[in-house]
């Protein structure tokens, strides 16, 4: 029997009380769980860092989640265009 690779689950959130009950819910699942402090720090996860689904909160200081969203959104379409 094939046992799949755990994904990586980055958790993004200025708030460190936040975190910990995201990791508490999550840690459930069994798979590889990644924290951030900020929208900053989770690109720089993004682009070092094969993630497999992000959950982050949207009112961040510096770089929002909205922010955040729209640069993973541009680094898949450029990703996987053709040229």
């Amino acid at each position: 029997m094939i046992v799949p690779d755990k994904v990586n689950i980055l958790m993004v959130d200025d708030q460190p009380s936040k975190l910990l009950t995201y990791e508490a819910i999550l840690a459930e699942l069994g798979e590889n769980l990644i924290k951030a402090n900020s929208g900053r720090e989770a690109l720089e996860l993004l682009l070092k860092t094969d993630i497999a689904v992000v959950l982050m909160d949207v009112s961040m200081p510096e770089l929002n989640g909205f922010e955040l969203a729209e640069i993973i959104r541009q680094r898949l379409r450029t990703k996987y265009s053709q040229y």
